[in-house]
């Protein structure tokens, strides 16, 4: 009896079995508490078969697809998620040529371009993005009245209801779906055909010529696209043509317009505070990586003869794309989230479309658990993109 004491005394003293206690104790609260989560929501209709129900509700900024208030609540929900993809990759790439130029010129020995970068960073990073979502769509609505429209050659019509601009419309003939099927192809082709034709100048030194000109894979892979691209267009009898933009007054005497792409302010709003805002970390990230570099790379550059452009472009970002990835995937990862703040003034991104179904058939947790997997599904989707472009950059590097 004596020894069991005695080895139950040395097990209490033991750091490592006190650790293994805590930790049973710990799992047993948790297995407690996700039962009790499990058991409530059994209790509830977590299914979403009321998605095949009519949406019974209009969605105003639509983008590829054609969505009515007859559609399902899938559809409706689909048409919130392109917008918000459409959103996410539009200001994605103008964030990070934003923050790209503003990087480089905050470090510029130009006195005006480092202070604008300067100020655009220190006044923007600090201002709170709700506050620039409404600031901007104010802006918007500041613009003439449809009635007082400016118009450039009947290619741009500029109000308070939006912009439109030039667009290349299907036509009728039904080919159009096919030739941007031809496209992508044509675009995979290129790829492929450039990245042999350089793989294999690297490896056994062969090159094309047409009279006495080097032809790089870059610039075969350009002459194929638009070769397969234009024989298509004219062979398929023009799928596409250009829609303009109109303004015109009805019987009543009203204002329309019609045609052209739509660039409503509520996506400018929410686009331009999106940009800037993730723009003013970007510009940090560059900035800092810049920095990290030794400056004797940049002696040596400008020592044999490189201009400013080419040592910024050929010989400093590509060193520094190794450390600016890995923070840039966080910027992304923040921007593709923070367009839920689009709620606010009403521009039908996927949380506003998501709340509307959830007001309108009163189930609330699946709704919230299908935004959280497709939430998390574009989160996954952007990390996996930039970690294989990082290793890319990296074995480059190596």
């Amino acid at each position: 009896m004596n020894s069991i004491v005695d080895k139950l005394y040395v097990l209490s003293r033991s750091q490592k079995f006190r650790n293994l206690i805590i930790q049973f104790i710990f799992l047993i609260f948790v297995g407690l508490f996700v039962y009790y989560l499990i058991s409530k929501a059994l209790q509830l209709d977590i299914t979403l078969g009321h998605f095949v129900s009519r949406a019974g509700f209009g969605i105003s900024h639509t983008f590829i697809v054609d969505y009515t208030s007859n559609d399902s609540r899938w559809f409706a929900y689909f048409t919130g998620v392109v917008n918000t993809i459409r959103m996410c990759i539009v200001g994605i790439i103008l964030a990070t040529v934003l923050g790209t130029i503003m990087g480089v010129a905050r470090l510029s020995k130009n006195i005006l371009f480092s202070t604008i970068s300067y100020l655009y960073v220190e006044i923007l990073r600090n201002t709170p993005l709700l506050i620039q979502i409404i600031f901007w769509q104010i802006v918007f609505l500041q613009l003439p009245r449809i009635s007082e429209a400016i118009t450039f050659k009947d290619t741009v019509v500029i109000s308070n209801r939006g912009i439109l601009l030039p667009y290349a419309s299907s036509t009728e003939n039904g080919y159009g779906n096919l030739w941007i099927g031809i496209i992508l192809i044509a675009i995979i082709a290129s790829l492929f055909l450039s990245f042999y034709i350089n793989k294999r100048e690297d490896i056994h030194g062969k090159v094309i010529k047409l009279y006495n000109y080097k032809l790089s894979g870059n610039i075969i892979g350009l002459i194929i696209f638009f070769t397969i691209a234009s024989i298509s267009f004219f062979i398929l009898q023009k799928p596409y043509d250009i829609d303009l933009p109109s303004l015109y007054q009805n019987d009543k005497g009203t204002y329309l317009q019609s045609g052209g792409f739509e660039f409503t302010p509520e996506f400018g709003a929410i686009l331009f505070a999106l940009v800037m805002y993730t723009g003013t970390f970007i510009t940090e990230i560059v900035r800092g990586s810049i920095q990290s570099l030794p400056k004797g790379q940049t002696e040596a550059a400008l020592a044999i003869g490189l201009s400013n452009y080419q040592t910024m472009t050929l010989i400093i970002l590509p060193q520094a794309l190794r450390s600016i990835i890995p923070p840039l995937t966080n910027q992304y990862l923040n921007l593709t989230k923070n367009s839920s703040l689009s709620v606010v003034i009403a521009y039908p991104e996927l949380f506003m479309v998501s709340r509307t179904i959830m007001n309108n058939s009163g189930h609330a947790l699946p709704v919230f658990f299908l935004i959280l997997v497709t939430y998390l599904s574009l989160s996954l989707v952007i990390s996996i993109v930039m970690n294989i472009l990082n290793r890319r950059v990296t074995r480059i590097g190596a």
